[in-house]
């Protein structure tokens, strides 16, 4: 049996999640689950890949839904003066979750044609579009969460994006201010969301480099974009491209095809184990 619940927005401490209805299938589970890839920021997803966060039910960001075995008896119908505070629904079957956010818009009262076995105009109606593939799927006997879009769930997972957080204002700042870069008409002001991620991300790298690893990392940087180079040998950054091209080479994402004749930047990563 399977049983669809809904999260509804609340304030009030009384339940949040009620029973839409049970015994209707709204999701095959996607066959590709095998080729999960362990979440990284510098990853782009294949088209028939997923990321994967392991032992989700101890992260903080894990809601507690996942964190209990499901009993539906517990679950009342939903009442229809709720159904404009849906804020995402949950599809559950043999120990798979699959959610799908819903958004305001997608429930406000409409006129509609429907086509089923006649056509069939309503004056009032609200509707759920299912997709053909949910937002996300817990897998309970795994513990893992897949997902494609970090950014489809931030909203259902409260904090999950610390996995791909921004630097902070001070973060960013400090970074800029360290003596290997020369700034040139740029501040933090001109740090674009993207590059605040990246920051983030190389910041951490730099606090584990030992001092030798540093400057094999800084050579490399000046090896493949001597345009940046000062003549102290310092870093010029004059623009968010300056900004990118050596958070990538903090990254070390350039390499040489083994031929020799080209340079190039991994615009996405996966570590081999």
């Amino acid at each position: 049996m399977n049983h669809t619940i809904v999260k509804i927005r609340t304030r009030s401490r009384d339940r949040k999640y009620w029973k839409l209805f049970s015994d209707q299938k709204l999701y095959e589970l996607p066959e590709n689950l095998e080729g999960t890839v362990e979440f990284s920021p510098d990853h782009c997803l294949d088209e028939d890949s997923w990321f994967m966060v392991k032992d989700f039910s101890r992260q903080e960001y894990c809601i507690p839904l996942l964190k209990e075995d499901f009993v539906s008896t517990s679950y009342d119908l939903l009442e229809k003066n709720q159904f404009e505070d849906i804020d995402y629904l949950c599809y559950i079957e043999n120990g798979h979750y699959c959610f799908q956010k819903v958004s305001r818009t997608g429930l406000v009262k409409r006129r509609a044609i429907v086509f089923d076995e006649a056509a069939t105009y309503k004056q009032e109606c609200r509707e759920i579009v299912i997709y053909p593939e949910p937002d996300a799927i817990y897998l309970k006997e795994k513990d893992q969460l897949v997902f494609k879009k970090l950014s489809s769930i931030s909203s259902i997972f409260k904090g999950i994006d610390v996995l791909y957080r921004e630097a902070t204002e001070e973060e960013t700042s400090q970074f800029l201010n360290q003596d290997f870069l020369q700034l040139e008409n740029y501040s933090s002001a001109n740090v674009k969301k993207a590059n605040r991620k990246r920051i983030a991300m190389a910041n951490d790298l730099l606090k584990v480099m030992s001092r030798r690893k540093k400057e094999i990392i800084f050579k490399s940087i000046e090896d493949y974009c001597p345009k940046l180079v000062t003549e102290e040998r310092k870093f010029r950054i004059s623009s968010e491209q300056d900004l990118k091209l050596l958070l990538y080479g903090i990254d070390q994402r350039f390499y040489t095809t083994p031929d020799g004749e080209e340079k190039r930047i991994a615009n996405s990563v996966i570590r081999i184990e």
